[in-house]
């Protein structure tokens, strides 16, 4: 009878529990910490039984029997196995979330009176029935309560809640970290884990931080560990038995690891792994979930929450484009405190969609330049708060030239065959983006017609010259033929989405300013997509136009190179350039600053730039299309409006980014030519190029309200950057939208 008695008493206690299950999809383990159960894979018999009920919980290892999945039982182990105390105290009813079913059971374990000296523990057993406490997203629940009262001795020795991964160090809750060495740790409650790239990262709650209240007061309180993959957060709350709470966040850059397979050890409650440091005290309602929980679906009325906080001033970055934007407590700093934290970044005052993490990334572009700000929101009233500006400027990767065509001379190349061309004389990809010939006429001459006459001398810079011979494009004049680099060649090397540079030497055959355009580059007209190109006489009588085309709309026709939105241009007409004299060219496209430009030299020493911004959103280029570049012509076919230059044309050299004298600029454009602008809220950076030898003291700036203004002198400041590098930093003032470089 005795025997029945017993088993009717134990089924009772597992039928009563059996009503406080946790039918929670996240929840992994819930254990009510009140009364032992019979536990038929525990040593001993006994145990407390896992209430969770996800049939999602972790997989029980191969060859351990029948342990169901969906269960995590705690056991006793160690001289504790028999018996395990429990104490009518339980916290209040107050603490628990109304808009759930969680309350207090009659009773809480007692870790201090069973583990303390004694060297037992009470412990999820990991080889038998698997472990599924590993994360990525996790919450650690319990309520505990101290049984002594702010003791001198135990308040400075640290005392472990729970600790995930016996031998493994995953993660745990502990109090009175380092107190002995660290007064302000006294009371505290810290969350530590392990991402290895630090071993050993926390978040951490002082009792000052708490409202003054020590965790080891004898009160109840419950704290929650979180972390949450997405954001790289570690977060910490404290909910007290008046009704207080605090919690804090940590970012930690790289996400909790849990160990490799095998290493994921057991849990154990109220001590560390070697059971030398253990809880005085009674805990109460133990869950862990899969999950980083919201506030809403805690065991805790944790309604109660703290305003975040940044520490952050003011910052900038500049980044090459192309490269990784990353801007996060590493290399602000920032230290953010407060919570539960929800985060959002903005550009220039915009949301950026699905940048929500505390550290933002992202490839530089264009249109990455601007001012950056991360807000924080907690529900706690909609309140928010936003961080210090951090200024990103996203500047042009050092050029790399991918063809100088000098046109010294005929050769046969191999570019997709056997063909007679130009070679490229450029060590880039071996000097292999060679020009060919095409024709389909009868008449038209063999090889390609070079002619000797050639730029001066004293246009050229950093060691090049013209060598003796030029190109004679008027060779091809009226016969269906064309000197060109194909299509799908050596990666399309020339179809430019971002910056990319062009310079050469051209010479009319006399005056050719009244016999119509005039091509002396053009990518992609005979393809359908005309992408970029350098003509004289189309914008007026002997001007010079650079116009690119990001594919906003589709060509009409064969107007390919028609004004549109579209194609934009940049135009020089300050004189007739198709007058039978030399010119040196250099026409820019910057992604980054939004702009072309055109900066011509002139055989009589004289020289002009211009720059023109593009329409804002324009940059950078389309991708679509792949398109032949033609020298000297537009398109190949003769009906097919071909523009043939006729005259001579030296040493093309084409680069993808910014070139500079510096950077192995071919010719003298003459100073200044203005390379670059940026405006960040009223400050103008502008950039340009100067004589390599002068000093900043020779140029100033000038400012106008309109274009063809009067322009005076603006306050500026000129520093030198090196190698006929400039750059002036000025105010915007008053009306004034329009700059010049004056020498």
């Amino acid at each position: 009878m005795a025997a029945l008695a017993a088993a009717l008493i134990m089924g009772a206690l597992g039928h009563a529990q059996a009503n406080e299950e946790d039918t929670n999809l996240t929840t992994i383990a819930y254990w009510k910490l009140a009364t032992a159960n019979s536990i038929a894979l525990s040593p001993s018999g006994l145990g407390i039984l896992d209430l969770a009920t996800n049939t999602g919980q972790g997989i029980t290892p191969p060859g351990t029997g029948n342990a169901p999945a969906t269960v995590q039982d705690l056991w006793y182990q160690g001289p504790m196995a028999s018996s395990l105390t429990f104490d009518n105290s339980a916290p209040p009813t107050s603490m628990f979330n109304p808009n759930n079913y969680w309350s207090p059971a009659s009773s809480s374990w007692d870790c201090g009176v069973d583990e303390i000296g004694t060297g037992g523990s009470l412990t999820c057993d990991s080889t038998t029935y698997g472990t599924a406490f590993n994360g990525p997203d996790f919450t650690w629940e319990c309520f505990f309560k101290s049984d002594t009262t702010n003791d001198p001795v135990m308040g400075t020795t640290t005392q472990f809640l729970i600790f995930d991964h016996h031998l493994s160090a995953y993660a745990f809750i502990d109090l009175n970290d380092n107190a002995s060495n660290d007064t302000n740790q006294i009371g505290g409650i810290r969350f530590w884990g392990w991402n290895v790239a630090v071993f050993g990262i926390d978040c951490r709650i002082t009792a000052a931080q708490n409202h003054g209240h020590r965790m080891d007061d004898g009160h109840w309180h419950y704290v929650a560990a979180r972390f949450k993959t997405a954001t790289e957060t570690m977060d910490l709350l404290v909910v007290n038995d008046d009704g207080t709470s605090y919690e804090t966040s940590t970012f930690i850059t790289v996400p909790l690891n849990p160990g490799g397979s095998g290493s994921q050890g057991p849990v154990f409650l109220g001590s560390d792994e070697n059971g030398a440091e253990n809880f005085d005290g009674q805990l109460n309602q133990l869950r862990y979930s899969d999950a980083s929980l919201p506030n809403s679906q805690l065991m805790a009325n944790a309604s109660g929450c703290n305003d975040p906080a940044f520490n952050n001033a003011p910052a900038s970055e500049s980044i090459t484009e192309g490269k990784v934007i990353n801007l996060s407590p590493a290399s602000w700093p920032v230290a953010v405190s407060g919570g539960p934290l929800e985060f959002q970044w903005e550009l220039n005052g915009t949301n950026i969609p699905g940048q929500t993490n505390l550290n933002y990334g992202g490839v530089a572009q264009a249109s990455s330049q601007g001012t950056y700000q991360l807000v924080a929101t907690t529900p706690c009233g909609g309140t928010s708060v936003t961080s210090a500006p951090i200024s990103v400027t996203v500047t042009a990767p050092l050029p790399i030239n991918l063809a100088l065509w000098r046109m010294q001379s005929v050769a046969t190349v191999t570019n997709n065959g056997t063909f007679v061309g130009i070679d490229d004389s450029d060590s880039f990809n071996g000097g292999s983006n060679d020009l060919i010939t095409f024709n389909s006429s009868a008449s038209l001459p063999g090889g390609i017609s070079l002619t000797n006459t050639v730029p001066p001398a004293n246009m050229f810079i950093n060691g090049n010259n013209g060598g003796t011979n030029s190109f004679d494009a008027s060779w091809i004049a009226g016969v269906a033929g064309a000197l060109f680099y194909p299509q799908n060649l050596s990666g399309d090397w020339f179809d430019f989405q971002t910056s990319f540079t062009l310079e050469l030497f051209f010479e009319t055959y006399g005056d050719q300013s009244a016999n119509g355009p005039m091509q002396l580059i053009a990518q992609g007209p005979d393809g359908g997509f005309f992408r970029y190109g350098l003509n004289i006489n189309q914008a007026g009588s002997g001007a010079v136009s650079f116009k690119i085309n990001n594919q906003a709309i589709a060509p009409a026709g064969l107007s390919y190179e028609d004004t549109n939105a579209g194609i934009q241009s940049v135009v020089l007409s300050d004189r007739n350039y198709a007058d039978g004299t030399w010119h040196y060219l250099v026409a820019k496209y910057d992604s980054i600053g939004n702009t072309i430009s055109l900066a011509i030299n002139n055989q009589d020493g004289t020289g002009t730039n211009t720059m023109v911004f593009l329409p804002s959103g324009y940059s950078p280029l389309s991708a679509s299309g792949v398109a032949n570049m033609f020298i000297g012509r537009y398109r190949f076919g003769t009906p097919d409006d071909n523009r043939t230059f006729i005259g001579a044309i030296n040493s093309i050299q084409v680069s993808s980014g910014l070139v500079t004298p510096a950077t192995g600029q071919l010719g003298y454009a003459g100073p200044p030519v203005i390379t670059g602008l940026n405006l960040i809220g009223k400050t103008i950076t502008i950039k340009f190029m100067g004589a390599p030898a002068g000093a900043a003291s020779l140029y100033s700036i000038v400012g106008s309200a309109t274009v063809n203004g009067q322009y005076v002198a603006v306050p500026s400041v000129v520093t030198a950057l090196g190698g006929g590098a400039f750059q002036a930093t000025l105010t915007v003032s008053g009306a004034m939208e329009f700059y010049k470089v004056k020498n």
